[in-house]
């Protein structure tokens, strides 16, 4: 926040920003809000409500933003990483922008590197490096001399990639058709000391405690499947409330009103999917 503030000032100073730049009539004005730390608020609409003032909530799209947005007018609402690949696209051309990545992901990206790993921090790699590569000779690799079990990608409603797939390229559609996404680009590391079901049943938590509350599916939902998990890490869950958890987990996808409620199952299905083993060995009526 300071760096960016002072960023501000010294622009202006320069004038690059204000009125009349460069002695033109084009005027321009940069202004940062600070919001209350609402993860909901990562969704589009519910982050033009917050900087109107109002509570952060989603609503239905269409009218889109570019069409109408921030008090109605046409807005342009970005991660700061995506406009800041505006300035070298200018300055190299598109190009050169498009010779780094794969075919349908382009540029670089910023990953948070979190948990049992060597390396932790902020990184850079182009699009298409794999998982491998970021883990073991960027991160480090697991210290202790522990195993990798898995990594979650894509922020608190992203999915698991358990170690056979370690060599597949990063890339948007990927990720995609592992049950996970890129997302904020968190990459948090999990060693073989790790319950997927306690890791799962935590992501959920995370999940309904942020839920703006507005539509029933993730009101309700998450508050459902957290229950179950909670019952399943405690051994306590049966079989027919593991069937019901899947189904709530479709339900809650298919049906929630942003992208919170329908990416928030996503380390349930995806644990589900590659660690059925461990739901099983939980369940109280075997």
């Amino acid at each position: 926040m300071e760096r960016l503030q002072t960023a501000i000032r010294k622009a202006k100073r320069s004038g690059f920003l204000g009125n009349k730049i460069g002695d033109t009539q084009f005027s321009l004005e940069v202004e940062i809000r600070l919001g209350a730390g609402a993860f909901v608020c990562g969704e589009e609409t519910a982050l033009m409500a917050s900087i109107e003032g109002l509570r952060g909530q989603p609503r239905p799209r269409p009218p889109y933003p570019a069409e109408s947005g921030l008090w109605g007018y046409p807005t342009l609402i970005n991660n700061v990483e995506t406009f800041a690949n505006i300035a070298p696209i200018v300055r190299e051309g598109g190009d050169w922008f498009a010779s780094i990545g794969t075919e349908r992901s382009k540029g670089t990206k910023v990953f948070a590197l979190a948990g049992t790993i060597t390396n932790t921090g902020l990184i850079e790699v182009p699009m298409g490096t794999s998982l491998r590569d970021i883990i073991e000779v960027i991160g480090g690799g697991i210290p202790g001399g522990k195993a990798f079990k898995a990594v979650q990608t894509g922020g608190p409603s992203g999915g698991c990639i358990p170690a056979q797939h370690l060599d597949i390229a990063v890339d948007y559609d990927s990720l995609k058709t592992l049950g996970t996404m890129m997302g904020s680009g968190g990459m948090i590391v999990m060693d073989e000391t790790s319950s997927m079901v306690d890791v799962a049943r935590y992501f959920m938590e995370f999940c309904m405690t942020e839920s703006c509350g507005k539509c029933i599916p993730c009101r309700t939902g998450t508050q459902q499947m957290h229950s179950i998990l909670d019952r399943l890490a405690r051994s306590q869950a049966t079989r027919a409330e593991l069937a019901l958890l899947e189904e709530l987990c479709e339900v809650v996808q298919a049906t929630s009103l942003c992208g919170l409620g329908q990416t928030a199952p996503n380390p349930v299905l995806s644990t589900m999917r590659y660690f059925r083993d461990e739901y099983e060995a939980k369940l109280g009526d075997v």
